[in-house]
């Protein structure tokens, strides 16, 4: 039986499964150069065989987004637009959904290295 000769990496499948979900948090959350960001991602994991380091700095960059880590950052755009969002907005348990789903697929590609 054939094996195939590159596996799909657990965070790519993420990110193609719910690309829609997060383009609009990154938009929300870090405007639109956060979300041009996210759609170079996305086109790139579609096509590469394998993550390379750089992916691993842009799912780092997303899981940083997505954990409000730099939203303290007055310099930053983060800090303007988080303090736009609603608390009660359902898109706040849509975004920890989406930071859950990226931190197990990404804990998922440890275990196949």
């Amino acid at each position: 039986m054939p094996k195939d000769l590159f596996h799909v990496a657990p965070a790519a499948t993420f990110l193609v499964a719910n690309c829609t979900a997060l383009d609009n948090a990154a938009l929300l959350l870090g405007g639109p150069a956060a979300q041009k960001r996210l759609r170079k991602l996305v086109d790139e994991l579609t096509t590469a065989p394998m993550l390379t380091r750089r992916h691993h700095r842009e799912l780092d960059a997303l899981e940083d987004l997505l954990s409000l880590r730099h939203v303290h950052d007055e310099d930053r755009i983060e800090a303007a637009r988080f303090a736009a969002i609603d608390p009660c907005d359902p898109v706040v348990e849509d975004i920890c959904m989406l930071l859950d789903g990226l931190q197990e697929a990404r804990k998922q590609e440890i275990w196949l290295v």
